[in-house]
């Protein structure tokens, strides 16, 4: 049997972990920006011309276990999602189900983040700056049509599926069409992409120019290893063209019934691709102002296991009468279809494939009102095509940050754009330890604070750290 890829793949519960932007720095949440406000190894994928510079007189930073978890639903309430998203209890009934593919119809949902295993980092006034980290960058991004929704959730009751094949007991066990159309019309505005990727990331920053002591100018660059364990696209250009490939570890359990040359063999989250990237920034200074410009996901990656070319192939028939709740996780590998007798297979396997990195443009400015108060503003652009791991729009966050005591930083902005409306996030962060050889932080932040309040389009996310550590004095 050839599995759907657009209910397969929503066994994507790896992706679930996860905040705008892959941000995986809980100090830098809150604010809604970071081009000018990140240093040492977190500024590692945002801006490494910010490894010229420090927040403090400690040459060296150390981090451990950073990360963000951020879902947004457009289908779901906030209830839903804590409820239901992740239960097997509920059971809905026809009219539920028609209801369910009525909400998932054109509406997105969208996981996106990063996880900061170790991250250290060494600036010096002379030799510059020298950061490297380990990252984990998850994103998932759908937006169904209303087949593709309806087949989801009431498989062969759907009115496409105008045949009914039974069992010896007189149940319905497949739907066939008889009328069967190409998979590029029938599922035309879909969209869906995954990207999960580990990076080695080793940058260098410094101060290029000063003049005075009041006009500086910081330059960097960062280097990256890339493992790739999931990507996927399903889409159709703007020419109606279906684009459709994959490349997925045996983690995730997807079998597409055909063969491949470039099969990886047994479980667990093996690599399927790997490549290389490169981030390159500038970060301006005139006393308290900062503006920072950057160019980051230069580069590529070639998944060369478990990868297929997706065919524009006729949706015939569907095995199931569709989901029974909201539990996409576990639900959603139950859906398998079948295309056409008489057309080639649904999928292709493939030696390779190249596909470049989501390339993107951060720019930032901030300014430094008072001694521990300061506003920022960010702005993230998508650049070249589209990708896995690509944001369909540009994205604005607007900040502040402010520092009451020595033992404590809060921040509040507004960040809007991505596809995810507008949020408000908000970030605590404690420093039990603050002395001139050493300090500790630690902090947590939800990337939208009106999603607490309200219930529709919520973004449910939290980012959260407690091992960093800084400490050697200049």
């Amino acid at each position: 049997m050839k599995r759907l890829l657009l209910c397969s793949l929503f066994a994507f519960s790896f992706c679930v972990l996860s905040a705008q932007t892959e941000i995986s720095a809980f100090n830098a949440t809150g604010g809604g920006y970071s081009a000018t406000s990140l240093t040492d190894y977190q500024c590692l994928g945002v801006n490494p011309a910010n490894l010229g510079w420090t927040r403090n007189d400690h040459k060296m930073n150390l981090g451990l276990m950073e990360g963000t978890v951020y879902l947004y639903s457009e289908p779901l309430t906030r209830k839903e999602v804590f409820n239901d998203l992740f239960n097997n209890d509920d059971w809905l009934d026809l009219q539920g189900k028609k209801d369910a593919a009525s909400k998932f119809t054109d509406a997105r949902l969208l996981g996106v983040g990063a996880w900061t295993w170790a991250g250290f980092s060494y600036q010096d006034d002379k030799i510059g700056g020298i950061a490297f980290n380990i990252r984990e960058r998850l994103m998932w991004n759908s937006v169904l049509n209303d087949k593709a929704a309806s087949f989801l959730f009431t498989g062969w009751r759907d009115p496409y599926f105008d045949q009914k094949i039974t069992n010896l007991y007189g149940d319905t066990i497949e739907g066939i069409s008889s009328n069967s159309q190409y998979a590029s019309v029938v599922y035309r505005g879909t969209d869906q992409q995954m990207f999960h990727i580990r990076e080695f990331n080793l940058g260098y920053g410094r101060e290029l120019l000063q003049l005075g002591n009041v006009m500086f100018l910081y330059g960097g660059f960062n280097v990256k290893y890339i493992l790739g364990y999931a990507g996927v696209q399903y889409y159709q250009n703007v020419a109606g063209e279906l684009i459709g490939w994959s490349a997925l570890s045996p983690a995730y359990d997807v079998d597409y019934g055909e063969p491949t040359p470039s099969a990886v063999t047994g479980s667990g989250l093996k690599k399927v691709g790997s490549g290389f990237g490169f981030d390159i920034g500038t970060t301006f200074q005139y006393r308290d102002l900062k503006v920072a410009l950057a160019v980051n996901d230069i580069g590529s990656i070639n998944w060369d296991g478990n990868v297929y070319q997706g065919n524009d192939v006729r949706v015939y028939s569907i095995e199931t009468d569709g989901m029974n709740n909201y539990n996409i996780f576990e639900q959603g590998e139950l859906i398998v279809s079948d295309n056409h007798p008489d057309d080639p297979n649904e999928w292709t396997g493939l030696e390779n494939k190249k596909v470049r990195l989501p390339m993107n443009l951060r720019a930032g400015i901030s300014y430094l009102i008072m001694e521990g108060l300061e506003v920022g503003l960010d702005l993230y652009m998508p650049l070249g095509n589209k990708v896995p791991g690509y944001y369909d729009e540009v994205i604005v966050g607007l900040g502040t940050r402010y520092d009451p005591a020595d033992w404590i930083q809060l921040s509040i902005g507004m960040v809007s754009g991505g596809t995810f409306g507008v949020n408000v996030p908000l970030g605590v962060t404690f420093i039990p330890v603050n002395t001139k050889k050493s300090t500790w932080s630690m902090g947590l932040g939800t990337g939208d604070l009106i999603t607490w309040f309200t219930d529709v389009d919520p973004n449910v996310a939290l980012c959260f750290g407690i091992l960093r550590f800084s400490f050697g004095e200049k």
